[in-house]
């Protein structure tokens, strides 16, 4: 597919680091004083500061390639809920799997799957110092489903609005997720997800839209040119199975200087992809078939084609993620 010359709503970039272990502060020294010099008023020690909370929510994400050269994305997040030292909650784990060399996988005959996990733990905070087990592990029914998981115990450390975790075999870092932010949440279970959002908002037939604008883009030592990107996606939703197309139109204008290509101020070039996928209550997956773009003397042929895993979100939008990027669709108000 094509390189976006904008910026797109990205994931939160976290990412697997060592433990790191606070050390002890330093304990001040008091000298003695003479016996003959009026002792002065004992200080009260400090009082060590409460320990950090751990309620809350906190995120971990993963990208990486299979030993087949397939793009894999972990992701996790965390509910996690403290009454004193004692925590327990649970999380939600998504691992999605992209086939980059156009191949389907066998398991279900796509360029992509989902899996998704629950896992039920709980715990205790002393200080700094975290120990969490899990206790139940709930896996999705999936043809494509991963070896089952065994519940884990960790170890770790808190600090800074980081939780460090290792366990036998490996370690990560969770982020906690600060008020007010804008990143979704992972999708629930597809039973859970139905209830969140009603059939229609389900159904995804319809008129998809995306665009973006930059101004003073530079081509030159003090040339800029304006360039508007557009994306109209149209679906049909047959009980699950997805088919439709989308036009991509790019637009760029020079206030001064002209194209080589064309001979003017403005370079125009319109291309329709054809779309097919599947739906599973909120996930849906799309791949691009083929491409058609109109005749321009500007169009250097540099397209290829993708393959999308997507989420349907409240208040009819869908976040819609590739190789390259991601991005937000608005429904079409009629």
């Amino acid at each position: 597919m094509r390189r976006f010359l904008l910026g797109f709503v990205g994931f939160l970039p976290l990412g697997c680091h060592p433990s790191v272990v606070p050390a002890d502060p330093p304990v001040a020294s008091v000298s003695r004083l003479p016996q003959t010099q009026t002792p002065l008023p004992t200080q009260e020690p400090a009082l060590p500061a409460p320990p950090q909370g751990l309620a809350g929510t906190w995120d971990w994400l993963y990208r990486g390639t299979t030993q087949q050269g397939d793009l894999r994305i972990e992701e996790e997040e965390w509910h996690l809920s403290q009454q004193g030292t004692q925590l327990s909650g649970d999380y939600l784990r998504q691992v999605t799997t992209l086939s980059l060399d156009q191949k389907p996988f066998r398991c279900n005959g796509l360029l992509g799957f989902l899996v998704t996990t629950r896992v039920r733990l709980h715990g205790e905070l002393l200080g700094d110092k975290v120990r969490l087990q899990e206790t139940v592990i709930e896996q999705q029914k999936n043809p494509c489903s991963d070896d089952p998981l065994r519940p884990k115990t960790y170890e770790g450390t808190l600090a800074d609005g980081k939780l460090s975790l290792r366990w036998p075999g490996g370690e990560q870092q969770l982020l906690r997720r600060p008020p007010g932010s804008k990143l979704p949440s992972l999708t629930p279970p597809q039973q859970e997800s139905v209830e969140r959002l009603s059939a229609a908002e389900l159904h995804l037939t319809g008129v998809w839209e995306w665009q973006a604008r930059a101004s003073g883009v530079t081509y030159g030592e003090s040339e800029s040119e304006e360039v508007s990107e557009t994306e109209e996606w149209h679906l049909v939703d047959l009980g699950g199975k997805l088919a439709g197309y989308y036009d991509r139109i790019v637009e760029r204008s020079r206030s001064k200087g002209i194209f080589a290509c064309s001979g003017t101020a403005r370079s125009r070039s319109v291309t329709r992809y054809t779309l097919r996928g599947r739906r599973t209550g909120s996930h849906f997956f799309l791949n691009e078939q083929d491409y058609k773009a109109e005749p321009s003397p500007c169009d250097n042929g540099g397209r290829r084609i993708d393959t999308y895993r997507g989420t349907i979100l409240p208040m009819q939008r869908l976040l819609i993620e590739w190789s390259g990027g991601q991005q937000l669709l608005n429904r079409r108000r009629e």
